[in-house]
């Protein structure tokens, strides 16, 4: 071993801290001013993320390789400091072995937090997407503490808060403003396009202008580096247009606003975050500072009465639009722009659930069920056990805040945070057709203006809490909150397993709800019941029919 690399690996070793110092990051520059020791520090990192583990009797977390390595947190920080954008999908790998997320090595936490630490070090903006994708991933202990510390750290090193940068730093990967990107390939063109926010799909045409959704036979040896590039971008769109969703819903707990200008480089233009931005509401802020609701459409802002909005100067506020803060009927009025539009919405908006104070007790008062959930940015604490309490960081302690002291879109998301999980923890077998939650009466209000445009408007109506369908040999009762089934005369349970995904082509759902598709695959079956051929089903139907 020579005297330079003996060096090198010794200063490497010394690195105790989660955060070198500027002495250090000065020395291992000069130390890797030489090629051979770039090169020595960048292959023992990319080992860090390839290696084969050694797993003792096939059992998880059983290989101690990463753990025992000597020195890997200094050379993961070494190789941050070269700058090579190459190293940003090593890191990630390497987080997601040395916390347990791969579930192949003995966790180390001296590792991950190095390499999340050395991750925020990167101005391109693909390592922030590395470091959202890990904040959503990694449960670690404490290392989601240091994964937002180093998203904090990038921002204030900008001069912009965290929520910016994260916005600023969305990828676009390489799209053009529609969300697409086309590739000639052969005697083909690949086109990978965001078809809604809930779809990318990547397809292939050829000279009779079909386009298809499988890779041609004729691409799939000759062009095979092409597509596993293509196919591998596709996941990429995808895992960012999820983690666009999941934020941009966030927001809606945050009093935030943009300036116009702002709002629009960054959601309404981003060839991503636009697929979300665009079907949701907004509101403008006018010259004499009155709000306007209104959603983004073909290069105008559209009001709910279907009048363009006149385009906000660039300094015009904009913000997002909550139900809790709107008029009952301006509420109304957007749900029947929603559905009469066809508008299939990022996340629930027009028909989301809303929450406000007051002196009764908060929903699931009694009820049995542990939860604890930080949001609105981190600022806000709700938990729930007997009763539902807020609590609110200030100079890093959580402090207890009355509900009537909660600000409204705060109290709001954290009570339906609340709600949703006692749901889902009460409805059992024995128990599944009790009074309506919120989200049940959402799903029937969607019902009422889904339906119409259905092939079974005819045998359905809402009552209450169930969705009656008439079939030809039974009448059905599904309940809006569980999904459950009765069936009439005696309201005898019916055991059924429908498809999750109803079959009628052209089918629109206004907003993505797992429970409010099974109950429209329910009743599609039901309401053709003399069609059904699953004798274990028939059967029961014709038990006392």
């Amino acid at each position: 071993m020579s005297d330079d690399s003996a060096d090198l690996r010794a200063h490497l070793d010394a690195l105790n801290a989660p955060r070198p110092t500027r002495a250090w990051r000065r020395r291992t520059l000069e130390l890797l001013a030489a090629p051979a020791a770039r090169d020595e520090v960048l292959r023992r990192v990319r080992w860090y993320a390839t290696k084969e583990p050694d797993l003792v009797g096939e059992r998880p977390f059983s290989d101690p390789s990463l753990r025992a390595e000597p020195g890997a947190r200094g050379r993961v920080w070494a190789a941050a400091l070269l700058g090579d954008p190459g190293v940003i999908p090593l890191l990630d790998v390497i987080v997601r072995r040395a916390a347990g997320v791969t579930r192949e090595f003995e966790p180390s936490a001296k590792l991950a937090g190095g390499a999340v630490n050395a991750l925020g070090e990167f101005a391109d903006p693909r390592a922030l997407d590395v470091l959202r994708g890990l904040s959503r991933d990694v449960r670690y202990p404490g290392l989601g503490r240091q994964i937002a510390a180093a998203i904090e750290a990038a921002a204030a090193r900008r001069g912009i808060t965290p929520a910016q940068l994260v916005e600023r730093g969305v990828p676009a990967h390489g799209l053009g403003r529609d969300g697409s990107l086309a590739r000639d390939i052969g005697a083909y063109q690949a086109v990978l396009a965001i078809a809604d926010p809930m779809t990318v799909r990547l397809t292939f045409t050829g000279a009779d202008g079909r386009p298809l959704r499988t890779v041609p036979g004729a691409l799939k040896v000759p062009y095979a580096a092409e597509i596993r590039a293509l196919k591998s971008l596709v996941k990429h769109v995808r895992a960012t247009l999820a983690a666009e969703r999941t934020r941009v819903e966030a927001l809606m707990a945050v009093e935030r606003t943009w300036p116009f200008a702002e709002w629009r480089r960054y959601y309404r233009d981003h060839p991503v975050t636009s697929v979300v931005a665009c079907g949701l509401i907004w509101e403008f802020e006018g010259p004499d500072g009155v709000w306007h609701a209104a959603t983004p459409g073909e290069g105008v802002l559209v009001t709910v009465d279907g009048r363009a909005l006149p385009v906000p100067a660039d300094d015009a506020r904009v913000r997002l639009w909550h139900p809790a803060r709107a008029f009952p009927g301006a509420v109304r009025a957007w749900r029947g722009f929603v559905t009469g539009n066809r508008m299939t919405q990022s996340f629930k908006q027009a028909f989301r659930e809303t929450y406000r104070p007051a002196p009764a007790a908060g929903p699931g008062r009694g009820i049995d069920g542990a939860l604890r959930r930080v949001f609105a940015e981190g600022e806000w604490r709700v938990s729930h056990h007997d009763d539902t309490r807020f609590e609110r960081k200030i100079a890093g302690r959580w402090r207890e805040v009355r509900p009537l002291d909660v600000p409204p879109l705060v109290f709001s998301e954290g009570m339906r945070e609340v709600d949703l999980f006692l749901r889902v923890t009460s409805i059992t077998e024995e128990e599944p057709f009790g009074e309506p939650s919120a989200s049940a009466e959402i799903r029937g209000d969607a019902l009422r203006r889904i339906l119409p445009g259905t092939k079974i408007a005819g045998r359905c109506a809402v009552d209450g809490r169930f969705l009656v369908v008439r079939g030809d040999l039974r009448t059905y009762k599904i309940h809006l909150g569980s999904g459950g089934v009765l069936m009439e005369p005696g309201n005898v349970r019916l055991r059924v397993e429908p498809s999750r995904r109803p079959s009628q082509k052209g089918l629109f759902l206004p907003f993505e709800d797992e429970r409010l598709t099974q109950i429209l695959g329910t009743a599609l079956l039901l309401a053709a019941d003399h069609r059904i051929s699953d004798e274990t089903v028939l059967a029961q139907i014709k038990r006392g029919a």
